[in-house]
Formats: C-alpha cells, structure tokens, sequence
C-alpha cells in the first residue's frame, strides 16, 4: 500500500509541476540577433571615373617631287583629361583573394598639339605650323588580381585596350610650299596598371587607380603644293605609338552587397551622417600624380634690315612626386577647418623637338623644352566630415621654378635660356577618407599657376642678331593621390550629451 502511495505522489508532482512552471515569469532573453552580415567584394558594380594623363608622342613626314624632298621627325609632350564610366564582376575567396572582371569606355583629350607662327620684314622667312595627334576615345578590358584586407581591395589589372587615334598637320612656307595630313584609325593595344578599392558602405566604394595604355599610331599620305610650275609634293606621315601614363579616381555602387548601402534616411542621411573620427590635430603623408596643361611663348630676333618673331604654343604633362604637412581642427557642426602646405619634384613640361632634312641642302633643327622643375603650395582647407570621410575645398599660395631652353638652327644658330622662381596662386578640392585610426587616402585636384621666363637670346649667323624671349604664364592641372598619417590617432568624434 504505501508502495502505491508514494508512485502516485511521484506521478501527481511530474505532471503539475510543468503546468506550475508554466504559469510562472519567463527568465529567458530575447532571442539571438542574426549574426551581422559578413563584407564581401563578390557582385557586379558600376561606376564613374577622371583622371589626367600624358605621354611623349612622335610622328615622321616625308614628302617628294622630282626636284625636292624633305623629310620630318618630331617630338611633343602631351597631355590631357578623360572622364567616363566602367561596369565589372568581382569574385571574393574564402582565403581573401579578389579575381575580376572590368570593362570602362572613356571620352578622352589626351594628346600633344604644337602651333607656331613665325612673322618677319622679309616675306620669305613666314612660316605657319600646327601639327596635332589625339586620342579621341578609348577603354579597356582588363583583368583584376587583388587582395581584400576587409574593405580595403588593392589589386594589380591588366587587358586589352582600344581607342580612336587621330592626326593632322598643316605647315605653310611663304616660299610656296604647304603641306597636309590628316588620319583617323580605331587601334587595339594593351594596358596595366595597379590601384586600390575603398569600400565606404556596403555597397559604395571610390578608388584610385593608375594605368598604362598603349595603342598603335596611324599613318596615311601626305600632300605638299608648291609654287609653279613645279610639280606638287607626294609622301606620307606616320605617327609613333599612342600611350599615356594616367592617374585617375572614381567612385562604383555594388549590386547585390551584404546589407543596405545607405543608412535609414536614405542619400541625405548617407551624406550628413555623424563623423566616426575626429580630424584634428597634425599630419604628415605624401602623394603622387600627373599634370599639365598648355603654354606659349614670344621669341623674337633682328640685325639691321631684318626683324622677324616667332610665336609658338604646346602642350605640357608630367608626373609629379612629394609629401605634405597639414593641421586640421574639427568644429562641433562638422565643418573641418585647416592649413596644409606642400612640395613636389615635377616632370610637368612642355617639349617640341623637330629636325627637318630637306633636298638640296636643306637642315632645320628645333629644340624648345619648357618645364616646372618642382613646386609647392600653402593652402587654406574647408571640408565637411562625414562618417570616415572628408570632403574639402582648398586655396593659397603657390611658388615653383619655371625653367626654359630654346635652341634652333636654320641656316643660323639661335639660342636662349632662362630658369625663375616665382609665386602664383592655386586652387582645387579633394576628399580624403580614415583607413584607420591614424591612417588616411587622399585623391585631389588642384589648378596651379605661375608666371611665366623672359631673357635675352642670341642669334649667330653671317652677322649676330640679337633678342629675346618671353613665355606664357606656366598653368598646370594637377590630379594627386596620397596618403596621410595622423598624429594622436583619429579618435571617435566627440558627441554632446543630452538631458
């Protein structure tokens, strides 16, 4: 009997205790949150790009009739902006490498132009050239190997490249002879280069990026009319490889990325959202980059009975290399105020080099470089922070060296040099972005301007002439990436409390 009692007990106590649990207050949490998505650089992306870049183009002319000929080979620097877009598909490894896919098409002013006009008392000595080569277009095709260090994506590319390559020359003598070209060819080339992807959100990255490009140049014939009765000229022209060095930012949106690219609010809440880190205090970094622009310049020589003037207008381009040194301070309302001062070595300049051999007897021999062997600036900064970004306008002061050598022989010996350091004015804008806490990429472009050389040139011939020689006020566009290590670290941005 008390067998049965005690197994009815035991049974009674299992089946009400779970009923009287249930009607006691749940001790357990909210379930677990999803764990947060993971960042990936796998998916299609789409985005926008501009840069400036140049090269060294030649070209060769060689025209001909029974009773003269001459032929021409030529150097110019050249320069230029591009802007346009690119479309891609990256895939992400578990073990962080980044293969992909990227195609971009490009508007494209890259080129070297030369125009001189030479005007004297003796109507035999006029002379009238303007010779061009561009690149119209272009894009490529490439290939990208990277690796991803979170959201950051450094890679190398390389590909296919086309484009459309144009040249045209006229060159008038008052002799009687005027010769001709013109040529427009669509070309296949290569390209590579190296660059680095910035994820800002989930789904917007910027970037900065440099690539070589080469492309076949174009050849057709040649015309030349002389004074009759002789006949006309017949030939052709050529024009060397069609290249660039180019540096270049863009911005890409990422389709199908882990999570929302913009934050509840939509665009406006992305652009004005609070700042992640504090931009004061000072810094140090350096940078790189491309810029040119164009410049002309007056020369002039005369003896007794003769006078005559030259004046002639080129293409500049170069790369650029230094370092600069910045404070900023970060007010409450976001708003960043600062002072940043640089300087760069240059390779900036413009170069014409023509040597002409001409049947019977004839040689002209030209050599005319023109360049910004370095440069500084010190600038005042505005910007506006937002999340890890900083986007700024920025003015000031500029000085540099502008250097000038002209040398010629046509049938006399005419020379003239001249180097100055000057201060001039600049202006430009730019953005810049905390990789970490002391650590920041900058991509900026910046319109520099500097007067220009004058001197004295010498003329040698049967008898001395003598002149001089002026050049134009010396304009750059500089398009630079960079990086900025900042002192004290980018601590959080401070935010006010409220009660």
């Amino acid at each position: 009997m008390f067998k049965k009692l005690l197994f009815s007990s035991v049974a009674f106590w299992a089946l009400a205790l779970p009923a009287q649990a249930a009607d006691l207050p749940s001790r357990k949490g909210p379930p677990p949150a999803p764990p947060a998505p993971i960042f990936t650089w796998t998916g299609f992306h789409i985005g926008y790009n501009s840069g400036y870049g140049g090269a060294v183009y030649s070209a060769n002319v060689a025209i001909a009739n029974p009773f003269l000929g001459t032929t021409t080979r030529t150097f110019d620097q050249g320069g230029g902006w591009f802007i346009g877009g690119q479309v891609g598909y990256d895939y992400q490894f578990a073990n962080g490498v980044v293969l992909g896919l990227e195609s971009d098409m490009q508007w494209s002013d890259l080129g070297s132009s030369h125009q001189a006009t030479t005007t004297a008392s003796a109507p035999l000595l006029f002379t009238y050239a303007n010779t061009r080569q561009n690149l119209d277009w272009f894009g490529t095709t490439r290939g990208r190997l990277g690796f991803a260090f979170g959201r950051l994506l450094p890679y190398v590319t390389g590909g296919v490249a086309y484009g459309e390559v144009s040249a045209n020359g006229v060159q008038a003598l008052a002799a009687g002879l005027v010769t001709s070209g013109y040529r427009r060819s669509t070309n296949v080339g290569w390209t590579a280069g190296a660059g680095l992807d910035i994820s800002l959100s989930n789904r917007l990255s910027a970037r900065a990026e440099y690539l070589y490009l080469q492309l076949p140049g174009v050849s057709a014939p040649a015309a030349g009319l002389t004074a009759p009765p002789l006949p006309a000229l017949v030939g052709s022209f050529s024009t060397g490889l069609m290249q660039a060095h180019m540096v270049r930012a863009g911005v890409n949106y990422h389709f199908g990325g882990a999570g929302d690219f913009l934050p509840e609010g939509g665009v406006l809440a992305m652009l004005f959202q609070k700042p992640e880190v504090d931009w004061t205090g000072f810094y140090v970094g350096v940078n790189g980059g491309y810029g040119g622009g164009k410049v002309g310049g007056v020369t002039a020589f005369g003896q007794p009975g003769l006078a005559f003037s030259t004046y002639a207008s080129n293409r500049t381009g170069g790369a650029i290399a230094g370092g600069q040194i910045g404070y900023n301070y970060q007010l409450a309302n976001q708003i960043v105020l600062g002072v940043e001062s640089d300087a760069q070595w240059s390779g900036v300049k413009a170069w014409h080099q023509a040597t002409t051999v001409g049947v019977p007897g004839g040689f002209v021999f030209t050599d005319t470089p023109n360049g910004m062997s370095w440069f500084g600036t010190t600038r005042a900064r505005l910007g506006f922070a937002s999340g890890r970004a900083l986007a700024y306008a920025t003015g000031g002061v500029a000085y540099g060296e502008i250097t000038t050598t002209g040398l010629q022989f046509a049938g006399a010996l005419f020379s003239g040099s001249g180097a100055r350091t000057h201060v001039g004015w600049t202006v430009g804008g730019g953005s810049e972005y905390a990789l970490t806490q002391n650590l920041s990429l900058k991509a900026e472009y910046l319109y520099v301007s500097l007067d220009g050389v004058s001197g004295p040139a010498v003329g040698l011939g049967l008898t001395p002439f003598a002149g001089a020689f002026t050049t134009s006020r010396f304009t750059t566009n500089v398009t630079r990436v960079g990086l900025n290590w900042r002192f004290g670290g980018a601590a959080p941005a401070p935010v006010a409390a409220s009660y």
